[in-house]
């Protein structure tokens, strides 16, 4: 009797571990009155099927190749699976909690992208409007040009090129060039606000023609300056006001606050075959006062915060009675806007791969271009740290993935997450 009970206690533990129950550890930070919640079967998913997800993530910690790893599914209205492994900081053998804050870098850009067309909504601006109507430092832009150098530019950037990444601009990232050089020598951290970034963008000559390429980019923090000069409210208190409380989500911010920095998780790189950290919350430019709301990547969130706002899209808009945007406006940010044009430079090489881009997010527009097992239609983005969303109207379904580390694509975690979120799908 003795051994049965040994044994007993032995098989709980490795099942605390390993993560068995997909909705067994939710924890009361993801509130029904936030959430429905639902086993796997009861929206045509199976629950053994999701066990080899949470294994094949687990693995990446158990291998010492990420610290944590936090992962969601929704389909056809419940959450069916949410899944927090693994460590919020790794030398301080912190457990990461469900309620866990990360730097979501990026994915901050659909956030901002949606509150800049609740003001195309309300007609303060046409998407076909030069964007020097609003921001004057971006009159007269200039080119470079390989072989001409400095070449005026033949067309005006409009508002919608900031929001598809046609725009010109780009982030510093490619072979030393000398337009790389002029935003590599530069620290917008350092800036007090998107005011100055503009102003400084807006003196820098482009890598391209408007509107003739795609190339990622800082416009999304251009559209956060939009959204101020246009409203006439600083960039957080706007996000706050109009998509955040409206959404109750309470814990999205530009800066921690105080009584949230314990939740915090540390960022990583990968050296020497370890991890090591790289952004620590004690020294966090995020735990300090912020005055740089970057509409590009400067916000910090959760997964019940960002599960919400993909609620929020995959509704058409509206969520628990709340609406943000209307049905249109959503079927107009989630259609492919970069047909016929190529990609412009850049280490993200859209639009290519059955891949395009809307107003604001990655567009699925050919699975089979794609090599990967999802659904035409399926929009999303990620951030820097290796955060990762996808949003699949055909299948009623959002997923999420949280990590944190940089760099992350040598890990292949967002595909392989993908491919394991999908054969999950049993009808």
């Amino acid at each position: 009797m003795r051994t049965y009970f040994i044994f007993i206690i032995i098989l709980l533990a490795f099942n605390s571990m390993a993560g068995q129950g997909t909705m067994q550890a939710t924890g009361s930070y993801l509130t029904d009155a936030h959430f429905v919640k639902g086993t796997a079967e009861s929206v045509g998913m199976s629950h053994q099927r999701l066990e080899k997800l949470n294994a094949r993530m687990h693995e990446y910690v158990n291998n010492g190749e990420l610290a944590g790893v936090q992962t969601a599914i929704i389909r056809k209205g419940k959450l069916v699976h949410f899944n927090t492994y693994g460590y919020a900081d790794v030398d301080e053998n912190k457990e990461l909690t469900d309620d866990a804050i990360w730097r979501i870098y990026s994915m901050t850009k659909p956030i901002v992208s949606v509150g800049l067309m609740m003001l195309h909504e309300e007609g303060r601006f046409q998407l076909n409007d030069p964007l020097e109507k609003y921001i004057p430092e971006f009159k007269d832009m200039l080119v470079y040009d390989q072989e001409k150098g400095l070449v005026k530019a033949n067309r005006k950037i409009r508002i919608i090129d900031i929001l598809r990444h046609t725009s010109g601009l780009g982030y510093g990232w490619g072979p030393k060039t000398y337009v790389d050089s002029i935003y590599n020598s530069l620290d917008k951290w350092g800036l007090k606000d998107t005011k100055g970034f503009s102003q400084w963008l807006g003196s820098v000559p482009l890598y391209y023609q408007p509107g003739e390429g795609w190339r990622y980019s800082v416009s999304t923090d251009v559209c956060g300056h939009l959204i101020e000069v246009i409203s006439g409210q600083p960039l957080n208190e706007f996000l706050q006001e109009r998509i955040l409380e409206p959404l109750s989500m309470v814990d999205t911010h530009f800066e921690v606050p105080l009584d949230k920095k314990e939740r915090f998780v540390t960022n990583y790189t990968h050296r020497n075959d370890k991890l090591n950290t790289i952004d620590h919350p004690d020294d966090s430019r995020y735990t300090r006062h912020v005055t740089h709301f970057s509409g590009g990547g400067g916000m910090l969130s959760t997964s019940r915060d960002y599960l919400r706002f993909c609620q929020m899209l995959l509704n058409e808009g509206i969520l628990d009675g709340t609406r943000i945007l209307s049905p249109k406006t959503i079927q107009l940010m989630t259609s492919d806007h970069t047909k016929g044009i190529s990609h412009a430079g850049g280490p993200i090489v859209l639009p290519d791969s059955g891949t395009g881009f809307g107003l604001g997010f990655a567009v699925t527009t050919d699975l089979a271009g794609t090599a990967m097992t999802g659904s035409e239609g399926a929009f999303g983005w990620g951030g820097a740290a290796g955060t990762y969303f996808r949003v699949d109207p055909e299948e009623e379904l959002i997923y999420l993935l949280m990590i944190q580390l940089m760099p992350y694509n040598h890990l292949q975690a967002r595909e392989k997450f993908q491919t394991m979120v999908y054969q999950a799908i049993i009808e």
